[in-house]
C-alpha cells in the first residue's frame, strides 16, 4: 500500500486539508501518515494539534519548530530545526508523497528536505498572488520543488504552467476550504450564540488580523490599531477576535488584542483558536468578517457574508462580490466598515463547488499507481 504523508504547521490549514486527510484516511488503496509541526505544539496559538487528535485521525509524529518567539531571527532558526527534525521523521516514515497546502514559510523547510530525500511533493494553492506578505516567494518556491499541482481557479493553473513551462501534472481542483460547508453540519444561530456567550439580537463580527510580513512591526501594530478604534466605538456590533497566525508580528498583534479587550469584554472576545465548526458557523452567521485573511476573500463569497479586506495582505487574489477592500487608516478602515454593515449578502461561487478534496486524492492515486 502506498504511503501519503500530509504535513501541517497551522489551523488554517488543517481546516482546509481536513477532508483530504479524511478522504486518504477511509481509503482503502492508499495509507495516510499526518506529520504535525509548527504552531500546532505552540501553547500561544492554542495547541490545536488537539483538535486534529479530537476529529479522530492518528497523527503519526509531531515536529517541534522552537516557536517561542516570531521576530525574522526566531522563524529562521525555527526553520532550521523543522528541516533536522524532518530528515529522521521521514526516514523513518518512508512516504511515497508527501501533501503540503499554502505558502507559510514552514513549507520551505518541509519541502526542502523532501526534495533532498527524492520524495515527490504534491502542492495544494500554487499559482495564487499575494502581494503584502512574502507569501509569494514562499508559493513559487514550492511550486518548483513539488511535483503533482493542485490549483483552485483557473488563472492559478496558468500561472504554474507558465512557472514551470509545462501543463504536466497540474490539475484545477477549486478550493479546499469549500469542502467543509457541504460535508460538515453547521451549528445553528442560536447554537453558536450560546457557545461564544453572544446576543441574538446584536449584530455580530469576526475580526481575523494577520501581519504583513513585508511591513515593519511598528506598521502592523498601528494597523490593528486602526482596526482597533473603529472597534472601540462600535458598542452595537460584537466583536469575536481570533488571534494572528505565527508569522513576524503576530505576537504583537496578539498583545495589542489582549489589552484591548480586557477593556471592552462587554464586546469584545479574544480566542487563540476557535475550532474548525465554531468558526465556519459563526462566518456563515456573523453579519460581517473584519482583517486580511484569505477566509475572507476564499470562504465568506460562498456564504455571502459582507468582509472589510484590510490592507495589502490578499492584494493580488480575485475579489468577489462580498468583499470591500481598504486601507489601513482608521478613516479607510472606518469608511469599509460602515459600507459593509448596510452591503446585501451575496453568494459568489468563484473559487469553488465544495467538492475539491475528492478530486485532489483520485489524482494523486492516479499518479502513486499509474503514472509514478
Amino acid at each position: 500500500m502506498k504511503k501519503v504523508c500530509v504535513v501541517t504547521a497551522s489551523r488554517s490549514e488543517y481546516g482546509l486539508m481536513r477532508w483530504i486527510i479524511d478522504e486518504i484516511h477511509h481509503d482503502g488503496e492508499i495509507k495516510l501518515q499526518l506529520v504535525v509541526t509548527g504552531a500546532h505544539l505552540s501553547p500561544d496559538q492554542g495547541l490545536t494539534y488537539k483538535f486534529i487528535e479530537k476529529d479522530g485521525y492518528p497523527i503519526s509524529e509531531k515536529v517541534p519548530m522552537l516557536l517561542s518567539s516570531n521576530d525574522e531571527v526566531s522563524i529562521a532558526k525555527s526553520m532550521g530545526v523543522c528541516s533536522i527534525s524532518l530528515a529522521d521523521t521521514f526516514n523513518r516514515l518512508q512516504p511515497d508523497l508527501i501533501v503540503v497546502l499554502g505558502d507559510r514559510y514552514e513549507l520551505l523547510p518541509i519541502v526542502s528536505t523532501a526534495v533532498v530525500l527524492r520524495i515527490p511533493i504534491a502542492h495544494i494553492g500554487g499559482g495564487d498572488i499575494t502581494e503584502g506578505a512574502i507569501d509569494n516567494e514562499v508559493r513559487n518556491a514550492v511550486t518548483m520543488m513539488s511535483t503533482l499541482h493542485f490549483p483552485g481557479v483557473e488563472e492559478a493553473a496558468n500561472n504554474i504552467m507558465r512557472m514551470r513551462g509545462s501543463d504536466n501534472l497540474i490539475y484545477k481542483v477549486g478550493e479546499l476550504g469549500l469542502d467543509s460547508f457541504n460535508r460538515e453540519k453547521l451549528w445553528s444561530k442560536e447554537e453558536t450564540a450560546q457557545s461564544l456567550h453572544l446576543k441574538i439580537n446584536k449584530k455580530w463580527c469576526l475580526v481575523t488580523l494577520h501581519p504583513e510580513t513585508k511591513l515593519t512591526l511598528a506598521e502592523n501594530v498601528l494597523m490593528a490599531k486602526s482596526l482597533g478604534e473603529v472597534m472601540r466605538y462600535s458598542k452595537n456590533v460584537q466583536f469575536v477576535i481570533t488571534k494572528a497566525n505565527a508569522d513576524t508580528g503576530g505576537m504583537m498583534i496578539n498583545n495589542f488584542w489582549s489589552d484591548i479587550v480586557s477593556d471592552y469584554p462587554e464586546y469584545m472576545q479574544l480566542y487563540s483558536s476557535l475550532g474548525h465548526i465554531r468558526y465556519l458557523s459563526f462566518m456563515k452567521h456573523a453579519d460581517m468578517i473584519l482583517g486580511n485573511s484569505s477566509s475572507g476573500m476564499i470562504e465568506a463569497p460562498f456564504l455571502g457574508t459582507p468582509v472589510v479586506n484590510i490592507g495589502d495582505r490578499q492584494k493580488g487574489r480575485h475579489i468577489c462580490s462580498n468583499v470591500i477592500c481598504c486601507e489601513r487608516s482608521t478613516d479607510k478602515i472606518l469608511e469599509a466598515f460602515n459600507k459593509a454593515q448596510i452591503l446585501k449578502r451575496s453568494v459568489d461561487k468563484y473559487w469553488g463547488d465544495g467538492n475539491s478534496s475528492e478530486r485532489v486524492v483520485s489524482h494523486i492515486k492516479d499518479y502513486l499507481y499509474e503514472y509514478k
